[in-house]
């Protein structure tokens, strides 16, 4: 983690409580997740920066992007594929990343590899989720209703990476520049 660093952009929250389940008010704030960069790192360094299959070197990058699809805040640099839930715990408890917990009445909507804890919401485990499974069958309990309402607002990281993906192209493929610059 020595070349972790992080930026915010802008703090932000949905001014408006959005109602995802049973007719309880939810403030959501904003959508957190993680994606893998490609990377170029020193030969001493790669295995340890090392992806799944193809022998690809990675970094992780984990971000919280708002409802208007704008990073709030982003945290580069975790070495290769490493749990979701772990790159959060080192990121929000690292004090030079300036990780920005939601206040206290407030969540991050958050996918089923991070822990449903204070500030952070995640689906029901054990229930459909994903906006496909919701296709070919209406929803039934209110568990997957919760689901499904989840997946639809948690989308926008989805959405906001791969925008970010299709117009920056080098993060797909790494230019040769050294690792600190990356």
């Amino acid at each position: 983690m020595d070349f972790s660093h992080s930026f915010a952009i802008k703090h932000c929250f949905v001014p408006n409580a959005i109602d995802i389940s049973q007719g309880k008010d939810i403030k959501l704030t904003c959508a957190l997740d993680r994606t893998l960069v490609h990377a170029i790192v020193p030969i001493d360094q790669q295995a340890r920066y090392r992806g799944r299959g193809n022998g690809e070197c990675y970094q992780n990058v984990l971000a919280i992007c708002d409802f208007d699809m704008i990073f709030t805040f982003v945290w580069a640099g975790w070495e290769g594929i490493a749990h979701d839930s772990r790159v959060l715990t080192e990121v929000a408890f690292n004090p030079n990343s300036g990780f920005p917990f939601p206040p206290q009445d407030k969540y991050y909507l958050c996918d089923a590899a991070y822990t449903n804890t204070r500030g952070f919401m995640t689906p029901y485990r054990n229930t459909r989720y994903w906006l496909a499974d919701f296709q070919r069958q209406r929803v039934v309990t209110k568990e997957e209703r919760f689901n499904h309402a989840h997946a639809q607002l948690r989308n926008v990281i989805e959405r906001a990476y791969r925008v970010l993906k299709a117009r920056f192209s080098i993060l797909k493929q790494m230019a040769p520049y050294p690792f600190p610059m990356q």
